[in-house]
């Protein structure tokens, strides 16, 4: 299970993909949520598709992009005049130009935009912890997300336990595919909140959408519920025609009663990773486009709590 990310300086920089400030969705309070860069699953419904490589990206915006107006000496550096590629052509051409270090921020239009930064241990404590007040009076804090946070878990282990030491707490968003044992001696001490995704209690489904089994995520669960000193709350994905059945939720279903797991988080779908993943010059075998209605997830819950 090759799911280490290749960092000469592994405990002191960390590759992200954004800083969320305000944040209400990912956990208690007021809190800042890190959304770090690499997956070791490749779901074909990611809703944060950006965070998926674990190499910086860039995000195209043809609607931005008015050569004979902006007059920008564009030929051979950005895709200006050719913006009919198809996706597996612009893939190719935008990795070419960062190879060649191109620097997206000299686009005028700013219809090219860096998706991913490297970042230091200091410098991301600074931007966190300015709003400490916040997190200390609201009972916020800094949750870490991804991608998967866990695949830079050098980092990630220096970067929770300065927060620790600052009195702000802590919170992970994880895919569950990690090496418990790493997790538990470099993460777990210095965690206060899980929240651990459970997509398709199916394997073959799983491995067909996700890439990879999910005997490691169950088990890793498993061992969490049972030694894990704080909350640990599971969360389930509801996608269209793919984890939101009735078939895969009443799995789950039974597999939590079955080890005395008592409370579920239902997520609602979201489609707006769609038109990230046309910036991103990549396509997908799945692109529902519809939010979820509220009868479907009435349905959704319904199935879930009535076996």
């Amino acid at each position: 299970m090759n799911i280490r990310l290749a960092n000469k300086d592994a405990e002191t920089k960390a590759l992200i993909f954004d800083i969320k400030r305000d944040c209400s969705e990912d956990g208690a309070g007021i809190r800042t949520t890190v959304f770090f860069k690499g997956c070791p699953l490749s779901c074909i419904w990611c809703q944060n598709p950006e965070g998926m490589s674990r190499q910086p990206a860039v995000f195209l915006r043809p609607e931005l992009c008015h050569p004979a107006q902006c007059g920008a000496p564009c030929t051979g550096l950005c895709p200006a005049g050719y913006l009919g590629m198809t996706h597996s052509e612009l893939k190719v051409f935008l990795s070419k130009r960062l190879e060649q270090d191109y620097r997206v921020g000299d686009c005028p239009a700013k219809a090219l935009e860096t998706v991913g930064y490297w970042i230091t241990l200091d410098e991301l404590l600074y931007r966190v912890l300015i709003d400490k007040p916040f997190f200390l009076s609201s009972g916020g804090g800094v949750t870490v997300s991804g991608g998967e946070a866990t695949l830079q878990s050098a980092f990630l282990e220096k970067f929770l336990k300065s927060l620790k030491q600052q009195g702000v707490s802590t919170a992970l968003e994880t895919c569950g595919f990690f090496r418990y044992a790493t997790f538990k001696k470099r993460l777990l001490p210095w965690l206060d909140c899980i929240y651990f995704d459970l997509k398709l209690i199916d394997e073959t489904a799983h491995r067909y959408f996700t890439g990879q089994s999910n005997k490691p995520i169950l088990n890793n669960l498993l061992q969490l519920i049972e030694e894990a000193e704080i909350s640990v709350h599971v969360r389930i994905p509801l996608i269209p025609e793919i984890t939101d059945t009735k078939e895969n939720l009443k799995g789950i279903a039974r597999f939590l009663k079955k080890h005395h797991i008592k409370t579920v988080h239902l997520m609602p779908y979201n489609p707006l990773w769609v038109d990230k993943l046309a910036r991103l010059g990549l396509t997908s075998k799945y692109s529902h486009r519809q939010f979820m209605s509220d009868d479907e997830l009435a349905d959704c819950v319904d199935a879930i709590t009535h076996n």
